[in-house]
């Protein structure tokens, strides 16, 4: 077995700190909390608990085994933003004693970013990392906190931001120790990514703009069936400059390289991905547009088969009827498009996209799309992406930067801070991945209301992988019903076929109540029953969690 949280927290370290060497500290610009720009706010935190679970290893009725576990959660925060740096680190180490089977575990949390300021308006560089608890693979005991990773269930993803309304309720109820992973399976292993990215941007005199950017990301498993990889990344991107005003264009290039390390699993080789693209578009008048699309694609992918390398082009026509909506087509050879975009109004955008690609990995028909709305009191989003991945690229994935509100952005949009692999456990192989999110969020005086849906497809072109699939659904309902005090009620479902003639039925509902007695101190008591009903029945459980906790930060 391999030990990757030591070794991986010494190498967060040692990644964070590189760009904050060269940072100027001085600024006098003011944060919107009305700290002054560049200052450190470091925030120390402690969580305190214990929890009582009616069967811990999530074993069936008849093998059911009781535990009173204690915790203990010391933690830090440290904030930046402005002065050439902006940085967010949440750190969590939940501490466990299990006291009736003598048992007892320390599992690391880490999610960080921070993007710094080198060279003025030229060179900057991304910084970041993340360590999660993830399946090792996809047997119906995987504990509830497992389904809310990135490409799992809709339900207790809702916790990763979770939001009471009370002064200071985000910091101290830290979401790691209260809905995480507690059970006893021997079905899990921490999952490590950090990595660094540098890039050049460069205006050409008005004639064009481009980036220039190297990523390096490092993936590391403690066990399982996933190798330890790194992934290389180089892309360039060329867009039209302000001088061009009928004629648009755009030209990008990219080579990523996958290196896997051996493990018990064997060695599933290296993977290269290359594709270079260029676009024009040439505004005849208002409404009309001409458009030109040409590329190559040249992969070598050492797990999925479904791959065919070559150039494409095409062209064709982009109209525009009005400012709400938009129409471009492009027919041509090995490649055929038709994007819709609509805009009825500031607060509502619909897009959608069919691609028909004969070269590159899964040639052939592949759908994008989203949707957003925003009203007064609410937000609602839909999502659907086709991608040809890996766990390991999902990992390397995770966090890509710092949104508006000081937040972690993913790559998929998602708005997920937490990187890992949801229910469908780790392997090496290459898959063709599609994935719809929904969600709604409505907030309006003392109430909140979250609502996610999902549904994920893997497949795999190698025989020795079964396609996969989940999809499920799950609420969320906070309410401050005094200053000090609030409560949230919350339930979900998710079903899995991860394969083998196997099919997993999970329900979770949780309950709790929060009191905050200063700004800087908290407890908190909940209640969770959580259940599969799953096929073969030998994967069947059922679990009553009672958790009490107290909290505070410094």
């Amino acid at each position: 077995m391999k030990s990757v949280s030591c070794r991986w927290l010494l190498r967060a370290r040692l990644l964070l700190a590189a760009p904050l060497l060269a940072l100027n500290p001085l600024a006098s610009a003011q944060e919107t909390d009305g700290r002054p720009a560049g200052e450190w706010l470091i925030t120390p935190r402690l969580s305190t608990g214990i929890t009582y679970s009616d069967n811990i290893r999530l074993a069936p009725a008849d093998q059911a085994e009781g535990d009173w576990v204690l915790q203990v959660d010391p933690g830090v925060s440290v904030r930046k933003q402005g002065g050439g740096l902006n940085l967010r680190l949440d750190y969590t180490a939940q501490m466990l004693l299990y006291t009736q089977s003598g048992e007892s575990q320390v599992n690391n949390d880490l999610i960080a970013f921070a993007n710094a300021e080198l060279y003025p308006e030229h060179l900057f560089v991304d910084v970041y990392g993340s360590i999660a608890q993830v399946p090792t693979n996809s047997t119906g005991r995987v504990d509830a906190g497992n389904l809310g990773l990135s490409g799992g269930s809709s339900f207790l993803s809702l916790f990763n931001n979770i939001d009471l309304g009370l002064p200071g309720s985000r910091e101290i109820f830290n979401p790691i120790g209260i809905f995480s992973n507690l059970a006893l399976t021997d079905d899990q292993t921490t999952a490590a990514n950090f990595g660094i990215s540098p890039y050049w941007q460069q205006n050409f005199g008005g004639w064009a703009e481009g980036t220039l950017r190297y990523r390096y990301d490092d993936t590391a498993f403690d066990q399982g069936d996933a190798s330890d990889g790194r992934n290389q990344t180089v892309t360039l991107d060329l867009n039209s400059g302000r001088r061009f005003s009928q004629l648009s264009w755009s030209l990008s290039a990219f080579y990523q390289a996958q290196d896997l390390n051996g493990n018990d699993a064997g060695d599933a080789g290296n993977s290269t991905e290359r594709s270079i693209d260029a676009q024009a578009r040439y505004r005849l008048n208002p409404r009309w547009s001409l458009l030109a699309e040409a590329g190559y694609v040249n992969n070598d992918l050492a797990t999925f088969a479904d791959n065919r390398n070559g150039s494409y082009w095409a062209a064709g026509f982009g109209w525009t009827p009005s400012r709400f909506i938009g129409l471009d087509a492009l027919y041509g050879v090995n490649l055929n498009q038709v994007a819709l975009r609509w805009t009825p109004s500031a607060r509502t955008r619909f897009e959608v996209q069919r691609r028909d690609q004969d070269v590159g990995a899964s040639p052939g028909v592949h759908w994008e799309g989203s949707a957003d709305y925003r009203s007064r009191f609410s937000i609602w989003t839909l999502r659907y992406t086709e991608e040809v991945t890996s766990v390991q690229q999902l990992l390397a994935n995770g966090l890509t930067g710092v949104g508006p509100d000081g937040q972690p952005i993913a790559l998929d949009d998602t708005q997920q801070i937490a990187a890992g692999g949801g229910p469908f456990g780790l392997n090496n192989d290459q898959f063709l991945r599609k994935r719809l999110d929904a969600s709604v969020a409505y907030q309006r005086g003392r109430n909140g209301l979250l609502f996610n849906a999902f549904n994920e497809d893997r497949s795999y072109t190698t025989p020795d992988s079964s396609d996969e699939n989940a999809w499920g659904i799950g609420g969320l309902w906070t309410w401050r019903f005094a200053p000090r005090t609030a409560s949230f009620l919350g339930t979900g479902w998710e079903h899995d076929n991860p394969g083998d003639e196997q099919q997993n039925d999970y329900w979770v509902s949780v309950i709790g109540l929060a009191r905050v007695f200063t700004p800087d101190a908290g407890a908190l008591i909940s209640y969770r029953y959580y259940q599969n009903d799953a096929d073969p029945s030998d994967q069947s459980f059922r679990e009553n969690r009672l958790n009490l906790r107290f909290s505070m930060k410094f």
